[in-house]
């Protein structure tokens, strides 16, 4: 399917759609209903092992957030809205996309494509202004918007949705669960990649089509949440190093490659903790390496795949080997201060 951006997060809200990636749905329905559908149930499976990831390591995280576990989309993300509207529904400009069966969101009584009019009874719509100073392609605004507006009121307790379903209006109040701070993002490309900025998981749609099964994609989800988790982005900015080609040399390229280590060590602990079976970062890295090994992963920013499974075999005999305490395993890593890289 030609991907449409979306952020899913522990509240996860959806994204733009870029310019140039429209698909031709006004000259046929039924694909554009097969699509929608797709990106819906793609959505929905990266924002529920994401969810999954960040609500179980809550305990272990030093930033949190209230999780509700719902994906929103905004009718402006698509081109083609006729198509969307008929898939969709869309009463208003912000609806339902996705939720996590056993989230807050789903558990409160909301249901996909329940539009959202309102948000602790102020309604749901950007100012203009408001928009214009997200720094965002301009489709992706009013998502980033509904983003922030709704982590923000979380942080403080319990919100209330107003929301329309069939005609009928109504609210709907909605108590998040704590969960470690990140966003999980399905991304519109073409090609295989994962990535971290301190706050957005990003995974492309042709990796997650990779995935076998959901330990495989929580192995990547987790990789990502860690360097989060760790703030690989800002110890990394703070020394210094050097991004673009650059980063692949000398002491950039041995300090990336640092960060790089420590988040295949963490994802481990991160899956147990999640019920995930860390295996599935072996299945995974091996099916990969022997597939796909080449680009970034043999780069001196990473180690080659067969390293890479060592690592974790190491890290998944040390968990064996650790006590478990009634909130899960500690992750060693996230157990100490953070300390400058050098």
């Amino acid at each position: 399917m030609r991907a449409i951006r979306h952020i899913v997060c522990c509240l996860a809200l959806g994204g733009a759609l870029p310019s140039g990636a429209a698909p031709a749905f006004a000259e046929a329905p039924d694909s554009a209903i097969a699509a929608f559908d797709a990106l819906r149930a793609s959505d929905t499976r990266v924002l529920s092992v994401g969810t999954r990831l960040a609500r179980a390591n809550a305990p272990f995280c030093r930033s949190r957030e209230n999780a509700i576990g719902m994906t929103l989309h905004h009718i402006g993300q698509y081109p083609d809205a006729a198509a969307a509207r008929a898939s969709f529904g869309f009463a208003r400009d912000y609806a339902v996309l996705a939720l996590v069966a056993d989230g807050p969101a789903a558990q409160a009584g909301i249901r996909p494509d329940d539009a959202i009019v309102a948000l602790n009874g102020v309604a749901f719509a950007p100012a203009p202004a408001a928009l214009g100073t997200i720094d965002q392609p301009a489709a992706y605004r009013p998502i980033a918007w509904a983003d922030a507006q709704i982590r923000s009121a979380l942080d403080t307790g319990p919100i209330t949705l107003t929301l329309i379903r069939d005609g009928r209006t109504f609210d709907v109040a909605v108590t998040g669960t704590p969960a470690c701070r990140s966003r999980f993002e399905l991304r519109p490309s073409g090609e295989y990649g994962a990535s971290a900025d301190g706050d957005i998981v990003g995974i492309t749609v042709p990796m997650l089509d990779f995935m076998l099964d959901d330990d495989e994609l929580a192995a990547i989800l987790a990789h990502e949440m860690a360097h989060n988790l760790l703030e690989h982005r800002r110890r990394l900015n703070a020394a210094g190093v050097q991004r673009g080609l650059l980063q692949q040399f000398g002491r950039n390229a041995r300090l990336t490659l640092a960060t790089e280590i420590e988040a295949d060590r963490l994802s481990i602990w991160l899956m147990a903790n999640a019920g995930y079976d860390p295996a599935g970062a072996v299945r995974f890295w091996t099916r990969y390496g022997r597939q796909r090994g080449k680009g970034i992963f043999s780069a001196p920013t990473h180690y080659r795949w067969k390293k890479r499974v060592g690592l974790f075999e190491e890290e998944m005999a040390k968990l064996t080997g650790a006590a478990r305490d009634p909130r899960g395993w500690l992750p060693p890593l996230l157990a100490e201060p953070l300390a400058p890289l050098d």
